[in-house]
């Protein structure tokens, strides 16, 4: 989401600092910075317990239905990366992320005096800059794991990206906003 926005688990300082805009006047600040991040992160895990039991229902749809819902690929973005932050973390443990999830969506229906069976099932492939290269070269649609694994490999040139990224907003009248998740069909 652009500009500043009010602090949240990490502060206007903390979110310069991971997107690599601070330079910090000691190796020891910087340590100091990245161990509050990671104290405020911990704690903030334990808040969802409450905010689960004790936050109340309307006060979540203000969130969710009144500002999300208005915040359209910006909201989608923030989601898609707290589920992802929460997959890896998850997968960091010793805990199953099949059972944290079916447990997480059952707490939740729980409220609704229901319960759910969830089936998840996770296929993984191997990805390779040759195999993506090839696509973006194709004009073939990229995943957004795809997309995510382009944008951060070495191999392939920002230019080279972003000549990607341009070529399908000329191409498809449908991408108006530049976004790459806007690019993406195949999930």
């Amino acid at each position: 989401m652009g500009g500043e926005r009010e602090r949240g688990v990490l502060s206007p300082a903390d979110r310069a600092y991971l997107r690599g805009e601070t330079e910090f006047a000691s190796v020891q600040s910087e340590r100091n910075a990245r161990a509050r991040i990671r104290d405020r992160l911990h704690a903030g895990l334990y808040d969802f317990e409450l905010l689960v039991e004790g936050l109340s229902e309307t006060d979540r749809k203000l969130v969710f239905e009144d500002r999300l819902d208005r915040e359209g690929t910006d909201a989608f973005d923030a989601l898609v990366s707290a589920m992802a932050f929460l997959y890896r973390g998850v997968e960091d443990t010793d805990l199953e992320f099949e059972t944290v999830l079916v447990e997480g969506i059952n707490l939740a229906e729980a409220s609704e005096e229901r319960a759910a069976t969830v089936d998840l099932d996770v296929t993984f492939r191997a990805l390779s800059v040759a195999e993506v290269r090839r696509k973006m070269r194709a004009g073939e649609t990229l995943s957004l794991t795809e997309l995510a694994f382009a944008d951060a490999r070495e191999e392939i040139a920002p230019d080279e990206f972003a000549e990607y990224v341009r070529g399908d907003e000329t191409d498809d009248p449908g991408v108006d906003d530049g976004r790459i998740q806007s690019r993406v069909t195949d999930f």
